[in-house]
C-alpha cells in the first residue's frame, strides 16, 4: 500500500503538511480519537485561530472520512532556536452524547428498546442509529446526574451489543462480524509486527447475574437469576454479577451468557501492524468487522474480529495501520472458526 493522502478539513480550509497524525477507532468505545502534531511557522497565528479548541473538522484518508469531530485541546510549544510545533486533539462528534447529562421531561421510559431510548436522549444531534435487533426494556428510570452515554451503554451491555462511534460522528447501536474485511493477514507476507496474548485469567465456570424485577413480590421479581455455563474451562470458578438496574429472568440470562462469550472471546487477543490503511479490496480497515489471520508464530489460524484500529502516518514509517484483534465473540459474534487457534488454546464456550 502506498502512502495515503491525510487532509484535513476545517474552518473552511484543507490542511495537509502533518509531521504526524493518528486516528484511534475502536468497537469499545463511542467517539473516535485524533492527535495532529504540526510544524507551526514562528507566531502560528493562522494556525492556532484555525485549530482553536472547539473547532469543527473532519479527517479525510486519500478522501474517505476517517473522523468527523471537534479539537478538545490546541497545545502549542516553541523551543529553542524557534522551532515552533503544535499538538492538536479532539475527539468525534460524539463526544456531546457521552460527556452531557441525560435530560428527560419525565426521567422515565416504559416498552421502549435501547435505541428508542438513547435517540430520546440525543439532544445534541449526533445521531442514534442500531442494525442488530433490540428487545423492548419494560421500564428504564435515568439515575439522576448520569449521563446520556451511560444509560445507553448499559441497556446495550445487557443485550450483549456495543455503542460503537462512526466516522461521520454518530454512535451505532451493534454486534462484531456483520462485515469481513477482503484478503488475510499472514505472517511473511503482509504482517510487519504480530505479537499474541492466549489469557484465560478473565474466564469463569459460571456466570450468575442476579437482580431484581421493577414490580412483584416473592422469588420470580426479588431473586431473578440467570446462568451461562463455560463448559471448556474445566474447573469450578464462578462470578457473580449484580444487575445495576431492574430486569427480569430472560433478561439477566441474556447479560450471563453476552458476558460468558465476551469471556471466551477475549482469552485470545492479537496485535496486528500493517502498511497502509486499507484491506485487499482497498476498504479502510473497521473496528469489528472480520479478518482471517494466518501465523504459525502467534499460533493463530481463524478469523479474528478488529477490536480497535490506530492509523498513523508520519515522515519515517508512512501509512501504518495497528490492528488489535480478538475471538469475535469478545464482540458478540460467533466463534472464529477457519480452524480455530492452537490447540493448546481452542475456547468453545457453552451451556452445560
Amino acid at each position: 500500500m502506498g502512502e495515503e493522502l491525510v487532509t484535513v478539513a476545517a474552518d473552511g480550509r484543507l490542511w495537509t503538511a502533518w509531521r504526524r497524525l493518528m486516528v484511534r477507532a475502536s468497537f469499545q468505545e463511542a467517539a473516535r480519537t485524533f492527535q495532529i502534531e504540526a510544524a507551526v511557522e514562528l507566531g502560528g497565528a493562522a494556525m492556532a485561530w484555525t485549530f482553536k479548541a472547539g473547532t469543527a473538522l473532519d479527517i479525510l484518508l486519500n478522501g474517505d472520512l476517517a473522523c468527523r469531530g471537534y479539537v478538545d485541546r490546541y497545545q502549542p510549544k516553541l523551543a529553542e532556536h524557534n522551532v515552533a510545533e503544535a499538538v492538536i486533539s479532539g475527539r468525534s462528534k460524539s463526544q456531546d452524547f457521552i460527556d452531557s447529562s441525560a435530560v428527560h421531561d419525565t426521567n422515565q421510559f416504559k416498552n421502549q428498546d435501547p435505541q428508542e431510548i438513547g435517540a430520546a436522549l440525543d439532544k445534541f444531534g449526533v445521531g442514534i442509529a442500531a442494525d442488530v435487533p433490540l428487545s423492548k426494556v419494560p421500564v428504564y428510570r435515568i439515575t439522576p446526574g448520569e449521563t446520556a452515554f451511560r444509560c445507553l451503554e448499559k441497556l446495550c451491555r445487557e443485550q450483549g451489543v456495543f455503542v460503537v462511534g462512526q466516522a461521520d460522528g454518530s454512535i451505532l447501536i451493534t454486534r462484531g462480524g456483520r462485515q469481513r474485511h477482503a484478503g488475510a493477514l499472514i505472517e511473511g507476507v503482509n504482517i510487519k509486527i504480530i505479537e499474541a496474548d492466549h489469557n484465560w485469567s478473565g474466564r469463569h465456570s459460571d456466570v450468575i447475574v442476579r437482580g431484581q424485577a421493577p414490580y412483584g413480590h416473592g422469588p420470580d421479581a426479588l431473586q431473578i437469576e440467570g446462568i451461562a455455563r463455560d463448559a471448556e474451562l474445566g474447573r469450578y470458578r464462578p462470578v457473580i454479577v449484580i444487575h445495576d438496574g431492574d430486569t427480569d429472568k430472560e433478561r439477566a440470562g441474556t447479560r450471563a451468557s453476552a458476558r460468558r462469550d465476551r469471556e471466551a472471546g477475549n482469552g485470545l487477543k492479537a496485535n496486528v501492524t500493517v502498511q497502509g490503511f486499507r484491506d485487499d479490496g482497498g476498504m479502510l480497515w473497521q473496528p469489528g468487522a472480520l479478518i482471517f489471520v494466518d501465523s504459525d508464530f502467534a499460533d493463530i489460524h481463524q478469523d479474528m474480529a478488529i477490536e480497535t484500529v490506530t492509523f498513523s502516518q508520519d515522515r519515517a514509517q508512512g501509512s501504518i495501520s495497528v490492528l488489535s484483534l480478538v475471538d469475535p465473540r469478545a464482540l458478540g459474534g460467533k466463534g472464529g472458526g477457519g480452524g480455530g487457534a492452537g490447540a493448546a488454546w481452542r475456547s468453545d464456550a457453552g451451556e452445560e
